[in-house]
């Protein structure tokens, strides 16, 4: 039995049932319990996160009185809400905003701010 990097257990030509079938069961266990730290699983690196940017312009905000406004955002194809981290940015300065986000269907949510003049660029993660 080769003990591989990371704790993985791989069998060696020869090994018999006895050794073989409880290092799948320790391999399966590693992969349920890896956390990509880059000690018990390799790093995951900044490039193999993929993102999905969309500009919200400010023609869009609709006033929801005491200087709120709302704007319904349709998320890019392909995409569902729950599967992503949205993260709203001034398109202008770049600057990250913290705004409120309600999803109102699997792929919309409504977002808020009180400047209705912010074009957003929404970066989902």
């Amino acid at each position: 039995m080769l003990t591989l990097s990371y704790g993985f257990k791989k069998p060696q030509t020869g090994d018999k049932g006895s050794v073989w079938f409880p290092a799948l069961e320790d391999n399966f266990q590693q992969l349920n319990d890896h956390s990509h730290n880059g000690l018990d699983s390799a790093k995951l690196s900044s490039s193999s996160v993929i993102a999905s940017v969309q500009v919200v312009t400010a023609a869009g905000w609709a006033a929801e009185g005491g200087g709120t406004y709302k704007q319904n955002v349709t998320m890019t194809t392909g995409l569902v809400f729950d599967d992503y981290d949205i993260a709203c940015y001034d398109n202008v300065t770049g600057e990250k905003l913290y705004l409120t986000i309600d999803k109102t269907a699997a792929s919309a949510f409504d977002v808020y701010i009180n400047d209705n003049t912010v074009n957003l660029r929404v970066k989902y993660v």
